[in-house]
Parts: C-alpha cells; sequence; structure tokens
C-alpha cells in the first residue's frame, strides 16, 4: 500500500490543537444570496481548491514526540453538501449545520454546505481554525467567489495561495537591529491574569453549541462610525468602549476594577506581501486593553481604551510578542512535555474580543449576485470563556458570541446584547453634535 504523503504541523496548528481544551476549533461563515448558486461549478472549483491546499484533505496525529498531517482521500461529496430548506426552517438549518465539530481525524477539515430557500441560496462553511484563521478564511472565500465565477465563464485554472504555512513569515517586513529584537521578545503577554468572567449558567447536560447574533442596523452603524472618525478613533476602539463599558453593567464588576480584554490583531501587518504570502494558515496574536475602573460615561471609557490601546498600536512589534517563547518550547521539549508546559504559563483570557473587519461583497460575488447579508465568527467557547466578534456588510454591524450552552445563557447573552446596542444608541445621543 502507498505510504501516505505527511505534512508538518506547523506551530500555530499545535496552539490551535492545545486550544481544543478552550473551544470547538471551528471558524464558521454564512453568506445570504438573492439567488441561485450554481452547484456543479462550485463542486469543481471545491475539487481544484482542495488538491492544491493539502492541508485540507488531512488528518492531524496526535504524536508524543512530534505531530503531523497525514493527507487522505477524498471525495467532493465530502466536503460541500446541498439542503433545499424553508423560510421558517433556514435559520435553525444554518445553525444546526454551523455548530458542528469537525474531528481531527477526519479526511477533510472544512465543509460547506447550499441551502436552496426558494430562489435563494445561503452558502455556510465551517474549517478547523487548525488549517487558517479569520484573516485567511476572508482571503479563501475571496478566491472561492473569483474562482467560481471564472468557471461560469469558461475558466479552467483556479488560484490559490500555496505557500509556506510556517509562523515565521512574520518577520519578513523586519529587517536588521528590529528583526533580531523581534525574534527575542520572549515577554508572556498572556500572563495578564483578570479573573472576571461573562456571568453564565453552571455547566449542564443539555448545553450545546450555539451562535448568538445581533444586528446593529446601518443608519445606527454609520453614525457610530461618523463621530468615531471625529475623534479620530477606529470602529475597533468605539467597540472596545462599548464592549467594556456593558460588561461591566452586565457581569456587575465593581467600578474600580481594573479591566484587561484582549484584542485579536491579524500578523499580516509584519508580513511581506500581506494576505496574498505564503499559504493558508494562521497568523493572529494579539494586544491587551485593560482600562482602569469604568467611566462614568462612555466618553470617559473611551479615553480609558484610547490611552491604553494607542501604547500598542505606536509599537511596532504589536502582536508578536510570545512567539519566540512558543517557538522555544516546542523546539527544546518533545511535543507533549512541550504542550503541558505551555498549559502551564499560558493564560487562556475568560473574556476576548475579534474584529473580523468589513465582508465586502464586491469581492465575494457568486456569479451575478452579491451577497445581502452575511458574517463570520470564531470558535465555540466552552464555560467559563466567551468572546464578542466583529463583521461588517452592506453596512450593518453583526455581532456573534460563540459559546456552548443553554436556552438560559441564549436569554443572558440577547440581554447582554441589549446593553451593547443600547450603549451604542447613548453614546451616538451623547455625541449628536459632531453629526451635523
Amino acid at each position: 500500500m502507498k505510504k501516505k504523503q505527511r505534512l508538518t504541523a506547523e506551530l500555530w496548528d499545535k496552539m490551535q490543537y492545545l486550544f481544543r481544551n478552550y473551544y470547538d476549533r471551528m471558524v464558521h461563515a454564512c453568506l445570504y444570496y438573492d439567488g441561485k448558486i450554481d452547484v456543479d461549478a462550485l463542486k469543481s472549483v471545491l475539487i481544484a481548491t482542495t488538491e492544491k491546499v493539502p492541508v485540507l484533505h488531512s488528518s492531524f496525529h496526535d504524536s508524543v514526540i512530534n505531530p503531523y498531517w497525514e493527507v487522505e482521500e477524498y471525495s467532493v461529496a465530502d466536503i460541500l453538501s446541498v439542503k433545499d430548506s424553508t423560510a421558517e426552517s433556514l435559520e435553525d438549518d444554518i445553525e444546526e449545520f454551523l455548530t458542528q465539530c469537525i474531528p481531527v481525524t477526519s479526511n477533510v477539515q472544512f465543509k460547506i454546505r447550499v441551502f436552496h430557500e426558494g430562489e435563494r441560496s445561503v452558502l455556510c462553511m465551517i474549517v478547523n481554525h487548525m488549517c487558517f484563521d479569520g484573516g485567511d478564511f476572508k482571503y479563501f472565500l475571496k478566491r472561492l467567489s473569483a474562482n467560481y465565477n471564472a468557471m461560469l465563464t469558461g475558466g479552467a485554472s483556479v488560484e490559490i495561495k500555496t505557500g509556506t504555512r510556517s509562523y515565521d513569515q512574520v518577520y519578513t517586513k523586519l529587517e536588521g537591529d528590529d528583526k533580531e529584537a523581534a525574534q527575542k521578545l520572549y515577554k508572556n503577554i498572556s500572563a495578564v491574569k483578570d479573573e472576571h468572567y461573562f456571568p453564565m449558567t453552571e455547566p449542564r447536560k443539555e448545553d450545546k453549541s450555539m451562535i448568538n447574533r445581533r444586528k446593529v442596523d446601518a443608519v445606527t452603524f454609520d453614525k457610530f462610525r461618523r463621530i468615531g472618525k471625529h475623534y479620530g478613533v477606529t470602529v475597533n476602539d468605539l467597540m472596545l468602549t462599548v464592549y467594556m463599558h456593558s460588561l461591566y453593567e452586565f457581569g456587575g464588576y465593581p467600578a474600580t476594577d481594573t479591566l484587561t480584554i484582549p484584542c485579536m490583531v491579524d500578523l499580516r501587518r509584519h508580513i511581506e506581501g500581506g494576505e496574498e504570502a505564503g499559504g493558508l494558515t494562521n497568523h493572529t496574536g494579539f494586544m491587551q486593553c485593560s482600562v482602569e475602573g469604568v467611566g462614568t460615561t462612555l466618553n470617559d471609557t473611551l479615553v480609558k481604551v484610547l490611552h491604553s490601546v494607542r501604547k500598542s498600536k505606536h509599537d511596532k512589534f504589536m502582536g508578536l510578542y510570545s512567539l519566540p517563547l512558543l517557538k522555544l518550547a516546542y523546539t527544546i521539549f518533545p511535543y507533549a512535555i512541550s504542550e503541558t508546559a505551555i498549559k502551564i504559563g499560558y493564560l487562556n483570557p475568560l473574556i476576548g474580543m475579534s474584529n473580523i473587519g468589513v465582508l465586502n461583497p464586491d469581492l465575494l460575488t457568486m456569479g451575478p449576485y452579491k451577497p445581502v447579508d452575511g458574517f463570520m465568527t470564531g470558535a465555540v467557547k466552552y464555560k467559563p470563556y466567551m468572546q464578542l466578534a466583529l463583521t461588517s456588510m452592506n453596512g450593518e454591524l453583526t455581532m456573534t458570541i460563540a459559546i456552548r450552552g443553554n436556552d438560559d445563557d441564549k436569554v443572558l447573552v440577547q440581554k447582554f446584547f441589549d446593553i451593547i446596542v443600547r450603549n451604542i444608541n447613548t453614546f451616538i445621543e451623547e455625541n449628536a453634535r459632531y453629526l451635523d
């Protein structure tokens, strides 16, 4: 029997596997189209794409000494499924698909389902976070669109990046002393311990994976952004402000407590060639945002947030801390020991935020159809961990909190969304003079 091809398990593959203790390892996306997707064309694109990216049809092997991927045989049916749905059942069908978990031992590491509901289609995709992160997920969806559209017009080839998946690409924009200094950033920034947690119920037998969503309409979100533009601050700064201010209220934290929230950072900012460089993989770090107590008003909290994040924004090494420490651990110890050592030193944040960013409809077309709605979100977190994820499309903001919980937890999350939306509107009202 022919020996199977093996692929190197890169640093972030191993770290995402370690994170199985905190979440389900899946990344999720959903795109709504007012038209029918050509399933045959999509099949052709998926076969060609998967052939070019072997890790997507590989199984992961947790070796004591050195884990690895093993390339597997597969069929397009392992990846793509199609289901007819109704207006009444569509959202439940989407939730059921998106909240499944692909085992690391599977022969494929991503799945897509197209739901047909009347004359429209919804494309849903899940992928093992070990294969790639939100940044490359957006890239993958853009290439899927471009390749699909080319296929419809007679194109024969599929384009997708196929280069190295190594973590050390993040040093390619640095030179000389800066590069040397970055490769010595052994500081463990996860060691900032914050014991504040998002109030949920105790684990129950009926707990299941769920993706809770809430929209901020385009008119409200536009006002929010315009006020931010007046102050010279980003949407990320504004959402961190509203998020933290809302957490103090919802969590009942003492107003003088220091609250620290890690915010995800796309490390492709440090890579020569950006998102087009290398291969599909993870390049996500984080920066810490700490406020020493909540402000009396949202503007007060904004000042506190800006004071914290601007330190990181002015740091040319933002997001690169701890990478050399991880590399060292995986280099000097056998894998099983290194994982134990990292678990001892790594403090997984109880609360986080990830701004995945804009999903551009023009880059996600399927034939003549642009997505009319859509979102992406990260892994389903296990209690007591939670994360707020943000994406925007067509001027609307979608907030998601993906957790393993029950109906009571769903009610709690929706109440928290209520507080966030109320605080967004309060911020707009308090700064309405800047909208003239």
